[in-house]
């Protein structure tokens, strides 16, 4: 069974030190992959797409990677190598998802070689002998690789719903937090507006207890004086 990547190659600088695969018998693989390796160097991925995907379901990606040569080796601080991982893979039997994964893959597996002289010294092909049977191997892989992202896609997705939900409590514990802001103002103001009913209340008995007296005194003097005088007249 022929793997759905059909060819890889690392490079650097724009100079292939080892690739991996075959044509599929019409050169459209070789095409394919001559037009991913030329494309210039971006910072991050470039895709070569094709207009006829009934006659050509091949399609390249590649990533670049750019390195401070500085931090390896005693080049001029400022020195960047270019390391790029291509692949070529066939669109009926894998995605670009599981092609971003594979070539991934092939960054963190080619870590610890990339400081090797012939890696970043070498002419072309100068990693062939110690790299391609590496390539080859990942290439028959890539059903597991592509596993991996699919487990990998889950975990970030479950991590995305996890934040959304942290989010969403914190944001609904602001929320509990100005209600019972809110309450406390509320209570406050009842307690404000009860004292001050007591004491218009207070006032109006007041009020009410000095009208009663002066409206009794003005009866009692009333009634004496419609009283007093026929008792006395009666006298």
């Amino acid at each position: 069974m022929s793997s759905p990547i059909c060819w890889s190659c690392v490079q650097r600088d724009g100079i292939i030190l080892a690739e991996a695969g075959c044509d599929d018998g019409s050169t459209n693989v070789i095409k394919t992959a001559q037009k991913i390796t030329k494309m210039k160097p971006t910072a991050g991925w470039e895709v070569s797409r094709n207009f006829s995907m009934s006659s050509n379901p091949f399609r390249g990606i590649k990533f670049h990677l750019h390195e401070c040569a500085g931090e390896i080796d005693d080049r001029p601080s400022d020195d960047i190598i270019i390391w790029a991982f291509s692949c070529v893979y066939n669109t009926t039997e894998c995605n670009e998802e599981t092609a971003k994964a594979f070539l991934t893959k092939l960054v963190f597996v080619s870590e610890p070689l990339r400081g090797m002289p012939w890696w970043r010294e070498g002419a072309t092909l100068s990693a062939q002998p110690s790299f391609a049977p590496t390539l080859q191997q990942q290439m028959e892989n890539v059903e597991q690789i592509d596993k991996l992202a699919k487990m990998q896609q889950h975990v970030d997705e479950t991590k995305a719903i996890m934040q959304n939900n942290i989010e969403n409590i914190l944001e609904r514990g602001d929320k509990i937090e100005d209600l019972q802001e809110e309450a406390q103002k509320l209570n406050a103001a009842a307690k404000v507006f009860k004292k001050n009913a007591k004491k218009v209340k207070r006032f109006k008995m007041l009020q009410n207890a000095k009208h009663g007296v002066i409206l009794g005194t003005a009866v009692t003097g009333v009634v004496g004086v419609c009283v007093i005088p026929p008792l006395i007249a009666l006298l």
